[in-house]
């Protein structure tokens, strides 16, 4: 007989922290469960946690693979997913006991396609609804109709730059799986960046409805440990690229809601630049200038920043200059852009 639920765990070197990953998910008072942990090429023995892990409880399912990226390590696991609904979480993160328990409930007492939790950042203790630490979201049932009418048309731009509707990770939700296999397996497992934002977003685009528990941080989100965000990424660029690609050539490009496209993909062009000025890069001043040019050149020629209206002053200095395509302006930009959100506590 096949659970009620699938819970899927990416894991790739994430030892400190497997153990209470796993732990706290075994201590769900939803017990309908089976965990697929998804040992996505591990070498610091993440993978053998997972194994003796398996022993322990026949509920959990090890599957070792080479390393190929989250991408690739959701689709082996939504895959071998058995149960009704679906949810992922990642490695090194963890979840209240009673998560599972309270997003089934929802979905099951409304018959809805989607549920959302708010989320508690380990770094800051701080709960974030969809959006930002608090977002203007009430808690509750959205039918399809409330769906098209209120969320969609901010799901990926609420209305100031940069922040969301609906928060653009795949963890903090429970899906439907025969739904959810269609949209994951879509994605290119070349995208290392927005690869949550690629499953989410045609997700919902696909709902009938929803319900949104607020006010509650049922998962544990560890922030600090995340080092994609930290680190200088020497294809960062490239990566953006092909989620570039694949968001142009979604639903969401033609459905009614396309021009918030143009907002993220501003949002993205900006993490590009500032990619390329981490203190931690090893290429020239020279390199950095000519990356920062073939940026410029690239959002030139998509030209989607025309498409965009922008209210706060640093951010529309900020891409005039961008559009104007000349490196050293911009590197200016930044700066005053840091100095500015440092004083006024705004977005980065």
């Amino acid at each position: 007989m096949n659970p009620t639920l699938s819970i899927i765990v990416p894991v790739y070197n994430v030892r400190a922290f497997l153990e209470k990953c796993i732990k706290s998910i075994l201590a769900q008072t939803f017990t309908d469960f089976e965990l697929i942990l998804i040992d996505d090429g591990s070498t610091d023995g993440s993978g053998e946690i997972c194994d003796r892990f398996s022993t322990l409880d026949d509920r959990i399912k090890v599957i070792h693979k080479e390393n190929g990226g989250v991408v690739s390590a959701r689709k082996v696991g939504i895959s071998a997913a058995r149960g009704e609904y679906a949810g992922y979480v990642d490695g090194d993160d963890w979840i209240d006991a009673e998560m599972y328990e309270k997003m089934v409930h929802y979905m099951r007492s409304y018959d809805c396609d989607l549920v959302m939790c708010d989320v508690a950042h380990e770094s800051k203790s701080l709960p974030f609804s969809s959006g930002a630490t608090r977002a203007d979201m009430e808690a509750g049932y959205y039918d399809y109709e409330t769906l098209k009418s209120e969320i969609l048309p901010k799901m990926l731009y609420a209305g100031d730059f940069y922040t969301f509707g609906i928060y653009p990770v795949i963890w903090n939700k429970l899906y439907r799986r025969e739904k959810l296999i269609s949209h994951q397996m879509a994605i290119d497992e070349n995208i290392r960046i927005g690869e949550d934002a690629a499953c989410v977003y045609p997700y919902l685009l696909d709902s009938k409805s929803l319900y949104f528990i607020k006010d509650m941080s049922l998962y544990h989100y560890r922030h600090s440990e995340k080092q994609m965000t930290a680190a200088y990424d020497d294809i960062y660029f490239e990566r953006f690229k092909s989620l570039y690609d694949f968001f142009r050539k979604s639903k969401i490009a033609s459905s009614p809601y396309a021009d918030q496209l143009y907002y993220y993909y501003a949002y993205m062009v900006k993490t590009s630049i500032a990619n390329e000025l981490k203190k931690d890069s090893n290429i020239s001043f020279s390199e950095k200038l000519k990356n920062i040019k073939e940026i410029c050149d690239f959002t030139k020629r998509e030209g989607f920043l025309d498409k965009i209206n922008i209210s706060a002053l640093h951010h529309r200095l900020y891409f005039t200059l961008l559009k104007l395509g000349i490196p050293l302006p911009i590197m200016a930009g930044v700066s005053i852009t840091k100095f500015i959100q440092k004083i006024f506590g705004g977005r980065a």
